[in-house]
């Protein structure tokens, strides 16, 4: 019985041994890996493909047996070569592109670096590309060729390239539709761009006059679906019904593009196109009044300045026959008005009397689409006789 287990052993060992003879090139097989995706700035933004490789103790790559290839457009899994690499101890063949369109297209715009050592029995084969096209998008892959006593096996890594693209400034600045804006009127602003990829978005925001910061008005919230080998997505972007205010007056509106290779400190401040000055017809409001000196009670003899202003476009400081600031006078007691002459909207009152105290009126008139408005605010004053001679104090 112990000569029988004795065998039974032996026979045991011989096929470990036979099968690991059989399946040698798995249970000492080399590697390679990669990285599993890639993201690549189109344009000149230089992009290594990085391909490593370990080699066992009985094992051999020869000139040539490392490629570094790309999926063709006919089919998944059908890949064609890019460029042949040598390993650093190889004779013969030296680094090259494939002589193919697809190889020649590549060798423009790339460079070869030589196999180097980066560890035991590990080595790296680079291939960097330097332009980077909307094309390039695609699945590649590093193959490498192992040769052993036994025979010959080949191992690959996949590693998916995606191109990037920043968002673009808006094709043309938007316009308002309609273009003759009153208050009240509902406007509508487009604004289209191409919003790169990743897709990023658009955004809509007003300054209005003496304001450092914007207000934002918001944004498109559709994200289109990535498609491979389209680098160009071009969305509109609208503001169906803002109603216009006069607050909207002197506003400019901005369309601004971002996405996540383009943003500013700012978000205002991506890529845009603004409106032109946005002008909103409005109709006057109450005239504001100022006298010079601030008091309203004055002493025979005395000289005032009234200031008259008011609110509106076309701002009745124009001073036509349509747009403009009038200024008359109702004295004390009495019903009828008197037209002053005043430069726009400026009264000088000299040497005043008694008989001109009464009701100063200031009425700003303005008018657009043939409509016409007005509005009207006073001031009364009162003028005193002043001191005579045999009034004053004597010392």
């Amino acid at each position: 019985m112990a000569e029988y287990g004795k065998i039974i052993v032996r026979q045991r060992i011989l096929t470990l041994f036979i099968c690991c003879l059989l399946v040698r090139n798995y249970c000492k097989a080399g590697t390679v890996t990669t990285k599993s995706t890639l993201t690549a700035r189109i344009g000149f933004h230089p992009t290594d493909f990085e391909c490593t490789y370990t080699v066992d103790a009985d094992e051999n790559v020869h000139a040539g047996d490392i490629s570094w290839q790309i999926e063709n457009t006919t089919g998944s899994e059908n890949f064609e070569t890019l460029a042949e690499f040598s390993p650093p101890d190889a004779h013969g063949k030296h680094n090259q592109f494939a002589s193919t369109a697809t190889g020649s297209d590549f060798k423009s715009r790339s460079v070869l670096y030589d196999v180097v050592n980066s560890g035991v029995n590990t080595f790296t084969a680079v291939f960097r590309l330097n332009e980077i096209r909307c094309e390039d998008e695609g699945n590649y892959r590093c193959v490498v060729g192992f040769s052993t006593s036994s025979g010959s096996y080949t191992k690959s890594s996949n590693v998916s390239l995606m191109v990037t693209v920043p968002a673009e400034k808006p094709y043309r600045a938007p316009v308002p539709l309609p273009d003759v804006i009153e208050e009240c009127t509902k406007v509508q602003f487009s604004c289209t761009a191409n919003v790169g990829k990743p897709p990023g978005n658009i955004k809509w925001w007003r300054f209005k006059p003496n304001k450092a910061v914007p207000d934002h008005l918001g944004e498109l919230s559709t994200t289109p679906t990535m498609v491979e080998d389209v680098c160009v997505y071009n969305l509109t972007s609208s503001i169906l019904a803002y109603t216009m205010s006069r607050n909207d007056d002197q506003s400019v509106f901005r369309c601004s593009v971002s996405n996540d290779l383009v943003k500013a400190d700012k978000d205002y401040d991506n890529p845009h196109e603004d409106t032109k000055t946005i002008r909103v017809l409005y109709k006057v409001g109450s005239p504001i009044i100022e006298v010079t000196p601030n008091k309203t009670e004055f002493t025979a003899g005395s000289f005032v300045i009234l200031s008259c202003n008011a609110n509106g476009y076309p701002s009745p400081l124009i001073d036509n026959h349509i747009n403009y600031l009038l200024w008359t006078f109702t004295p004390h007691g009495k019903s009828d008005d008197v037209i002053l002459i005043s430069n726009n909207g400026l009264l000088s009152l000299e040497n005043l009397q008694h008989k001109d105290s009464g009701r100063y009126t200031c009425t700003a008139h303005n008018g657009f689409n043939g409509k016409t408005f007005s509005s009207s605010n006073h001031v009364d004053l009162s003028i005193h006789p002043g001191k005579t001679e045999n009034q004053s104090n004597v010392c």
